[in-house]
């Protein structure tokens, strides 16, 4: 949940309208005080009205109470008790006790018996006698404000939540275009790579297959562009039979005899996965296996992918395969990929 500027600074503003309050005690003072006591009351209530001002509008925004202000704001309350006598006494706790709601709980407990205690002595002093209702009425705006705080601070969760929320949304985001591009670039170059050097092979002994070929490799080039524009777009999706017949055609122009066997259709759900998987798995068979046969196998739920050639070395999976293992576990899925005891590599994918 986001505030906007403009709300905020509205609600500052308005939380001002509470000094209103005070025009009761100086009303009061103008009417029986001479001007040097007017003097200091206006200095006063000046500083008072000042302090609690400051004190909203920090505590309405991300920051929490000065507490020199708060202290300050204390003192010219506690200063004006003589000067303004029972109207002080009644209105002034309605600020103070606002004040204290943004102290931690210990301070605000201890500033809120304070009050009730200075209150009705105060107004016992002043003629008013005992006046059990106001600290009932102190009880309860206490009560109230306890429960604004209280929300003000769920609403700080909640936003900061909200940004946390949107920057994960903004990384998952990169992390899927960057494995799109990945798995669309790895296998349309390859496959690109591949029909380049067989057309320079056949350049001079058959110019019209090279020109075929090179007719090809301009056809897969666009393909990849629209596919790059789909992953940009984010509706990117793929199609299982689509992609097991560019698997056999890039595998047949390696010289890689591609078998495929298997059931019936997959669910529809895991579909666009198992097509990701092929695209994946024969771009590494084209790039490093050196095999010569490859055998695709599709279950219910499940696909394999062997090979012949020989099994990675290297110190890890690659970028492609970790990006891989990440689609199928987001989905709930599971990966096995590792070289076979008679030679070769396998990789599995178990679907839900």
């Amino acid at each position: 949940m986001e505030v906007s500027r403009r709300a905020l600074t509205v609600a500052r503003l308005a939380s001002q309208v509470w000094l209103l309050v005070l025009v009761w005690p100086l009303w009061a003072a103008f009417r029986t005080r001479g001007p040097a006591e007017l003097a200091l009351i206006v200095i006063l209530v000046g500083v008072f009205a000042f302090c609690w001002g400051r004190i909203m509008w920090r505590v309405m925004g991300v920051g929490g109470p000065d507490l020199r202000s708060v202290a300050l704001l204390l003192t010219s309350a506690a200063a004006l008790y003589p000067l303004l006598g029972a109207p002080w006494a009644y209105t002034s706790f309605v600020l103070v006790i606002s004040v204290l709601g943004t102290l931690p709980p210990v301070f605000f407990a201890t500033g809120l018996a304070g009050t009730m205690v200075v209150n009705v002595v105060a107004l016992a002093a002043f003629g008013e006698g005992f006046v059990w209702w106001v600290p009932l009425v102190m009880a309860l705006e206490a009560g109230a404000v306890g429960a604004l705080v209280h929300m003000r601070r769920l609403i700080m969760r909640l936003s900061r939540a909200t940004a946390e929320s949107e920057r994960l949304a903004v990384e998952n985001e990169r992390l899927r275009f960057a494995r799109d591009l990945h798995d669309i670039l790895g296998h349309t170059l390859t496959s690109i790579t591949i029909r380049s050097q067989l057309a320079a092979r056949l350049a001079e002994t058959d110019p019209a297959r090279a020109a075929e070929e090179m007719g090809g490799v301009e056809r897969t080039a666009r393909k990849a562009l629209d596919d790059v524009r789909d992953a940009v777009a984010g509706y990117r999706a793929v199609s299982l039979p689509e992609e097991l017949g560019n698997a056999r055609a890039a595998l047949d122009l390696a010289g890689i005899q591609l078998t495929v066997s298997g059931a019936g259709p997959v669910p529809s759900g895991s579909e666009s996965l198992l097509a990701w998987v092929v695209r994946e798995a024969v771009t590494n068979v084209l790039r490093h296996s050196g095999a010569t046969r490859c055998w695709i196998t599709l279950g219910a739920r499940s696909l394999e992918i062997r090979d012949d050639g020989r099994a990675g070395t290297g110190a890890g999976p690659g970028t492609g395969l970790l990006g891989l293992a990440e689609r199928v576990e987001a989905a709930g899925g599971t990966l096995e990929a590792g070289a076979r005891p008679e030679g070769g590599y396998r990789l599995r994918v178990e679907v839900p």
